[in-house]
């Protein structure tokens, strides 16, 4: 039978058009789905965000803010009042590094905040949280002096540069949203940069589980101790002796006094170095750093840690019965926000 009308195209054409109208249908669902799907990463990203804002923020009100000191005069490991974090040696006794001058805006106004282990804990915690589809978190671990050739963003290199800490910085940026910068505890070994869906942030849980030996020396009375991670020390030792006062007055009397104090001075600094030199020969294979805060003057007695890398730091003075602020400094970062 001939088809004078063309009914059998027409139909033909029909079911063509109700096939493609099926594929486009199909693929409106999967797009939509994608955009929900999308909707809800950003939903949680946002709130990742808020919820470290708000970890940040309290960390910062609890964190004292230190004094105003010059770069001169500033001790190593202290927040300058430009927001400047000066530097530690590391081993040899190597004391603070000159500081970078402030060239830039953000040196100027940039404050950073002492962050104790359970302040860096709720931070993880909320770090952790978060994703990207897009893959373009960005973690640096940055060993020591930030070089003009970096290859971070300008303004992320310009701030590690300001900061100028000999034991490096951690960079952590989402795009558009935030950038953290963090002096750690211990140097950073290697520099390496990753860019991924989450934050790289098992070297800092590393660093709050490094094993150290400190030494809190002070004239008359020292701390020692032994510390596998910031839970506490498993080893302890408080060396105490008689350290006569200085003496104020001049003539005959003054010189004898202070030969008297440098000789008790002397017969202290020998009995810690004694200990000092047995906890290291027990822990030796445990211990990855020796800390020295206290009297330079006192250091300076004390041999050095054999086979031990030496960090010099500056912490406030023990206290025996709080020995867990004492800890807290030796694992405390210093966080700067990068606006």
């Amino acid at each position: 039978m001939v088809d004078l009308f063309g009914k059998k195209k027409l139909e033909d054409r029909i079911l063509e058009l109700e096939a493609a109208l099926a594929r486009l249908e199909g693929e409106r669902d999967d797009l939509s789905r994608t955009l929900e799907k999308r909707d809800e990463k950003i939903r949680k990203l946002t709130s990742s965000l808020q919820e470290a804002s708000v970890a940040l923020k309290a960390a910062s009100r609890n964190a004292p803010i230190s004094p105003p000191v010059s770069a001169a005069a500033a001790p190593p490991g202290s927040v300058s009042a430009d927001g400047q974090e000066e530097s530690d040696g590391l081993d040899g006794g190597e004391g603070p590094g000159e500081m970078n001058q402030p060239g830039t805006a953000w040196a100027q106004k940039g404050t950073g905040r002492r962050l104790s282990p359970r302040e860096m804990d709720l931070l993880l915690e909320r770090l952790s949280s978060i994703s990207s589809p897009r893959e373009d978190l960005l973690t640096a671990y940055l060993s020591g002096p930030i070089p003009a050739d970096a290859p971070l963003p300008s303004r992320l290199r310009d701030a590690a540069a300001a900061v100028g800490s000999l034991r490096g910085s951690i960079v952590l940026h989402c795009p558009q949203l935030f950038s953290l910068l963090l002096v750690p505890p211990f140097p950073i070994a290697d520099s390496r940069l990753v860019e991924a869906a989450t934050f790289s942030l098992g070297p800092i849980r590393e660093m709050l589980e490094t094993p150290v030996l400190v030494l809190s020396a002070h004239a008359g009375e020292s701390f020692l101790g032994v510390a596998l991670g910031r839970e506490g020390f498993i080893a302890e030792k408080l060396v105490k002796s008689s350290v006569i006062g200085k003496h104020s007055k001049g003539g005959w009397s003054q010189k004898r006094f202070e030969r008297l104090r440098e000789e008790e001075i002397k017969s202290h600094a020998d009995e810690v170095g004694q200990a000092l030199a047995a906890l290291a020969e027990r822990y030796r294979p445990l211990v990855r750093y020796a800390v020295l805060a206290g009297d330079e003057s006192l250091l300076r007695r004390i041999s050095p840690v054999g086979g031990l890398p030496v960090l010099e730091r500056r912490l406030a003075r023990h206290n025996e019965k709080d020995l867990k602020a004492l800890l807290d400094e030796v694992y405390g970062f210093v966080c700067y926000r990068i606006d």
